[in-house]
């Protein structure tokens, strides 16, 4: 009994920790930019040792769950079945904070994505995120109508799109209007496939 209490209370002091760290993170990020911020700054800001920031991650684990966070936040949910929202609509739509996010700061979202790109072991995140927008989108699809099956595909096949358009984007070939118009053709031909 008594081990169990320390464990938990353990555990919640390392989750408080974490959230510090990646607050002070997303603070120094914004303020200095990726580049332009240690990890002994982040310590500092966090009034924690620099242990405890590696503890919590990495620079480019930070900015990960710095951005995955914040991007968690602002993703809507799906319409219900009842809704008169179409499908093509929230899954056109449902990216926009994402690329929101990209254009309040093109340096973070930059490093955010070259992150992502090097395929880290650690960067679970990224699954996460998927497993949550392919859940949101093949809901909307089957609310809308679509057989489960076909919903899953769909999914999958937006988020690949989605982060296709965002590397590019990330790259300087596109600009952010032209990467929400392409998303939305995309999610035009993948409700359509529902016939």
């Amino acid at each position: 009994m008594f081990a169990e209490r320390v464990q938990s209370t353990r555990a919640e002091q390392k989750r408080r920790t974490t959230t510090r760290v990646t607050e002070a993170a997303a603070r120094l990020f914004q303020e200095q930019g990726f580049h332009g911020t240690t990890v002994r700054q982040i310590a500092a800001e966090a009034g924690v040792s620099v242990g405890a920031v590696m503890a919590a991650g990495d620079k480019e684990s930070l900015l990960s769950l710095v951005y995955d966070q914040a991007i968690a936040a602002r993703i809507p949910a799906p319409p219900a079945a009842e809704s008169t929202a179409s499908a093509v609509d929230y899954l056109s739509r449902y990216f926009d904070p994402f690329l929101d996010l990209f254009t309040e700061n093109e340096e973070l979202a930059r490093a955010y994505f070259r992150t992502l790109t090097r395929g880290r072991p650690e960067n679970a995140a990224l699954g996460g995120l998927r497993t949550l927008t392919e859940g949101n989108l093949t809901a909307a699809m089957g609310n809308a109508g679509m057989p489960d099956a076909r919903a899953r595909i769909g999914a999958q096949v937006m988020f690949t799109s989605y982060l296709g358009e965002l590397m590019l984007l990330a790259a300087g070939s596109t600009d952010p209007q032209q990467t929400a118009t392409r998303i939305r053709q995309t999610a035009e031909f993948v409700t359509a496939q529902e016939r």
